[in-house]
């Protein structure tokens, strides 16, 4: 069969093409998307991610100092500033104007508040079985800020709201922006359920602590299910933020209660009970914002925030799509990081 006639200039290039050229030209087709970032993440994102893991790193070198003045409270909401809201900050100011919409900082409505409720309890009870399991209950005594600062009340109202500022507010609004916020939103182009799962394992590895990592999985995949239903990630917040209360109020004498007790049957069977009354309720509150949405014919034309489909990878791409989250230099050295933090909790 005859080939169509090529324009001269084509011909010229096509002959001095290197052989490099030639070779990437040899790629399948699927190479070539993998290869020209089809698949690949934010490289931004991954950076922004590198720099907070560095900060909250080096924030173990100095948090004794630190937390030595009479100034603790203060000196751990500064350390929370510099680590996690500034460099977000800086990285939205980087993006167009319209960027601060995709992060869903507002639409949280009063119907949403049954779902609050339950997907707090569902978080609470499952995080504390799963820290059951890992060993988190007696290893952990009491609520720590990525196992390096450690929440003390004396019991004074002052001491109570700057304990609830520092470690329950503060913490539930920095992590959510950056982790449900601003990753889901850099990932979401393949789907809420790639954009979760990334965002859970990086929000997991933030702890730098392997044995409670099946905990923070759990509760990132829960908080971004949470944030996509509501579309704010104001919800997601307000469900981070009831988990924090509980690990500052009641983690405590549940640890005691661990320790001092051989026999924790009846908590286990308490909160299994109470994991599947409150995860019953969530699925029904979350069927019921569904299907008013479908009512509203809101799925059909999406708002500016609208929620993007559950997954647009075919199974062969997860692979791949997972691997460009972390095979850039960014997401190589965020990695080492978290090895090294593990490291660190383990030999201190």
């Amino acid at each position: 069969m005859e080939s169509e006639p090529k324009n001269t200039a084509v011909e010229a290039a096509e002959t001095t093409e290197s052989p490099s050229a030639v070779k990437k030209s040899r790629l399948s087709p699927g190479q070539k998307n993998f290869l020209r970032g089809k698949l690949a993440v934010s490289n931004a994102a991954t950076v922004l991610v590198l720099v907070i893991y560095a900060l909250l790193l080096l924030s173990r070198f100095i948090d004794s100092a630190f937390l030595s003045r009479e100034s603790e409270y203060l000196s751990i909401i500064l350390l929370q500033l510099m680590i996690f809201p500034i460099p977000a900050y800086l990285y939205i100011r980087l993006k167009p104007r319209d960027y601060v919409k995709s992060l869903r900082l507002g639409g949280l409505r009063l119907s949403h508040l049954f779902l609050l409720l339950s997907a707090s309890l569902v978080l609470i009870c499952g995080c504390t079985l799963l820290g059951m399991l890992c060993g988190m209950m007696i290893a952990q005594p009491s609520f720590t800020l990525y196992d390096t600062f450690a929440s003390v009340n004396d019991g004074s109202v002052g001491a109570t709201l700057r304990l609830v500022l520092a470690y329950g507010l503060l913490p539930a609004f920095c992590e959510e922006l950056v982790f449900r916020g601003i990753l889901c939103a850099e990932h979401e182009k393949h789907g809420i359920l790639y954009a979760s799962v990334i965002s859970a394992l990086f929000f997991a590895f933030l702890h730098f602590d392997l044995t409670a990592l099946p905990v923070y999985l759990f509760a990132g995949m829960l908080l971004s299910l949470v944030m996509y239903v509501t579309r704010s990630a104001a919800a997601s917040m307000i469900v981070h933020l009831c988990y924090n209360l509980f690990g500052i109020f009641v983690q405590a004498g549940l640890s005691g209660y661990c320790k001092s007790t051989g026999s924790i049957g009846l908590l286990v069977i308490l909160l299994i009970a109470l994991l599947l009354l409150s995860a019953a309720f969530f699925c029904g509150e979350v069927a019921r914002i569904l299907r008013r949405r479908a009512k509203a014919d809101l799925l059909d034309n999406p708002d500016d925030i609208s929620t993007p489909g559950l997954n647009k990878l075919p199974a062969r791409q997860w692979p791949r799509a997972l691997l460009s989250a972390f095979a850039s230099p960014a997401g190589v050295v965020a990695v080492a990081l978290w090895m090294l933090g593990v490291v660190l909790n383990l030999v201190k």
